[in-house]
């Protein structure tokens, strides 16, 4: 089998045939993405630091290297592999073999060199026919890295191996060797061609999102619809015209009477409650709004970068209602929450004369919250609901270094789920930086763990 330089071997298959290739040609297979070492011990602890520093330096070496470079071969990874001796002379097995190490032997030996911010790197056993191999694994290098530099000081009995802590190594066609000034110079500029130009966002939310029982908030609304309707039908059910009200026996002395058949009203009114009652649930998301907007977003710039036309996107979960203050049909005079004002005007009552009825119910109100009032809607803030949950956008503007921006709305983030916590995913552009900071917000919930918000009429137990 031929072997595909340009992918990380993928199966027995592959890593074979890479093997098979550093066998023929030995140390001449060695480039600045490979590299061969022989037996390495690394089981017993007395030999253990000298090892792991023998394959630290080409760890160290393979992540320092320039990313479009390293982006021609393999996908970028580097490759270690142990157990394969390149000096072996011509038509001696070259492979002689790797220790089954353990895995967290194999950390705690080379992570003292490499550091736990260091390169990324990971490794796996191969049984090749001629013997087990084991292959290191480096990821590829980016744009952006911190140059890589090893963090223990070591040195051998004899000193023929040795390493500084500071010290950098870089990998070139068949050997690791210590950076040159102008390598230097290069890994710097490798570090500030990072996409997000060494900018760093983070995004919270200032308030607790509410559980509620939006059942609680429907059934009240149908309840009191239901009575309104019961109410304009009664006077249907009494025949005596000295049942009615005064006036409405003067207007019918003076010829004024309600055009309306009974048949005709009594189906303006069913017809008024279906519609009223169909129209509960928006209701409630109007409630919400008002009742419960509190909450606002805010995006830091934790750079020293200045940072133009920032733009904002949170993806809530399935579940999660996200209303803004401002975006209401509500006309708010104060006091409490008067839902019917939001519903289809209800017919006249039997026998009047106005073409409406306004009435009590027109102002009855769901109580003792205190109201959020509502602003003008602020420009570039957007919510839209999609198939995986609510998307807010917000066109932040421009971010100063070091500076943090509250977005001028007031959110209300509530959900019937049985959940305490939300988390939601953002993601944040500028203009003129190629990347996107992506990250997550976590949401407590305001209630106990099991508690629902729960609504009813003032005066009753569970208001």
């Amino acid at each position: 089998m031929e072997v595909d330089f340009s992918r990380l071997p993928a199966g027995n298959a592959s890593w074979f045939a890479l093997i098979d290739h550093a066998r023929t040609l030995g140390d001449l297979s060695e480039v600045d993405w490979f590299e061969l070492k022989g037996t390495l011990p690394l089981a017993a602890k007395s030999e253990r630091k000298r090892s792991a520093v023998t394959l630290a330096r080409p760890i160290l070496g393979l992540a320092n290297r320039m990313p479009d470079a390293a982006a021609k071969h393999l996908g970028g990874y580097g490759v270690v592999l142990v157990g394969l001796d390149g000096q072996a002379p011509a038509g001696a097995e070259r492979v002689v073999g790797a220790e089954r190490v353990d895995g967290a032997v194999l950390h705690d030996a080379l992570q003292p060199y490499l550091g736990d911010d260091g390169p990324k790197w990971d490794y796996m056993f191969i049984d090749h026919p001629t013997g087990l191999v084991m292959a290191v694994i480096v990821d590829p290098p980016q744009w952006g890295d911190r140059i890589h530099a090893c963090r223990k000081e070591y040195s051998d009995v004899d000193g023929n191996l040795t390493v500084r802590d500071g010290d950098v190594f870089i990998r070139v066609p068949g050997k690791t060797r210590p950076a040159t000034s102008h390598d230097l110079a290069n890994l710097e500029r490798r570090r500030d061609r990072s996409p997000s130009r060494g900018a760093e966002i983070s995004v919270e939310y200032e308030e607790k999102f509410d559980r509620v029982d939006s059942a609680s908030v429907i059934d009240l609304l149908s309840i009191d619809i239901e009575q309104k309707a019961k109410e304009l039908l009664k006077p249907l059910s009494t025949r005596s015209q000295n049942a009615l009200p005064y006036s409405f026996q003067l207007d019918a002395m003076l010829g004024r009477q309600d055009e309306r058949t009974p048949d005709q009203f009594r189906q303006a009114v069913e017809e008024w409650r279906d519609e009223a009652l169909a129209g509960c649930r928006s209701v409630a998301t109007e409630f919400f709004r008002h009742e419960l907007a509190r909450g606002k977003l805010a995006i830091r710039n934790e750079s020293e970068q200045y940072l133009v036309a920032v733009r904002m996107q949170v993806h809530f979960p399935p579940g999660v209602l996200v209303l803004m203050a401002s975006d209401t049909e509500y006309c708010d005079h104060g006091g409490g929450f008067k839902p019917f004002t939001l519903l289809p005007d209800p017919p006249a009552k039997w026998g009047s004369l106005s073409p409406y009825d306004f009435g009590r119910f027109a102002a009855a109100n769901f109580g003792r919250l205190t109201a959020a009032t509502p602003v003008a809607i602020p420009i570039g803030f957007d919510i839209e609901e999609s198939d995986a949950g609510m998307i807010l956008t917000w066109d932040v503007g421009d971010l100063r270094p070091k500076s943090r921006e509250v977005a001028g709305e007031l959110l209300a983030v509530v959900t019937d789920d049985h959940t305490d916590t939300i988390v939601a995913q953002w993601r944040v552009t500028a203009r003129g930086v190629n990347h996107v900071f992506e990250g997550e917000v976590r949401l407590e919930c305001a209630q106990q763990h099991g508690e629902h918000l729960t609504w009813s009429r003032p005066g009753r137990d569970n208001d």
